[in-house]
């Protein structure tokens, strides 16, 4: 249950981000992205106190249910306040078949166990077992060789890719692609410490 909660939880974040991309008007786009990031970032400061309160009041299983009349109220919110522009609508067809056809699942799949093994090893190597352990080394190589598979994939995929090939390439990508891998690195450098500090 905690995976799926996990997926779901993601798929909502993506989803919202999605939504703000594709559906939100250009001159409109910074205020909803900016009340995202706020909202995220409240929940990410006080979500593990306020869960804990409610775990030690009213029971853990009220940390999942309470998300869903505010799950209810999202949705609701987002369907009168959000419009589906009609200029935005896709050509593609209808039918399953001519979806999935646009669908990059092969993609979608690839990156999916191949961050699933990398995390794997990850957690293991240092924890449960030592780096120089065959089944931590054998979960990095898998990993990167799947990332490689996929890569490969979304060069020559018919379909919309995960990840265009051309966001990859270029001194403007890359620069903003190394930007946020040193953004998050920073973020997690900050926050690991303050849970060993004070791991409650």
């Amino acid at each position: 249950m905690r995976a799926l909660t996990g997926l779901g939880g993601g798929g909502l974040m993506t989803m919202a981000t999605i939504i703000n991309s594709d559906m939100i008007p250009f001159e409109r786009r910074g205020m909803y992205q900016a009340l995202q990031n706020v909202l995220h970032g409240f929940g990410s400061i006080c979500g593990a106190s306020f869960g804990g309160v409610i775990a030690d009041t009213i029971g853990w299983r009220w940390c999942f249910l309470l998300q869903v009349p505010i799950s209810v109220f999202a949705f609701a919110l987002g369907y009168l306040v959000v419009k589906d522009p009609a200029h935005t609508h896709s050509s593609m067809g209808t039918s399953m078949r001519e979806l999935w056809e646009h669908v990059d699942l092969t993609g979608a799949v690839l990156l999916i166990v191949a961050l699933s093994v990398q995390l794997v090893g990850l957690s293991l190597g240092g924890n449960e077992l030592p780096w120089s352990s065959p089944y931590v080394i054998a979960s990095l190589v898998a990993s990167v060789v799947l990332l490689g598979i996929f890569l490969v994939v979304e060069s020559r995929t018919k379909a919309a890719p995960i990840i265009p090939i051309r966001m990859l390439q270029g001194r403007r990508p890359i620069a903003t692609q190394i930007a946020n891998t040193c953004v998050g690195l920073a973020a997690y450098a900050v926050r690991i410490p303050m849970k060993l500090v004070h791991p409650n």
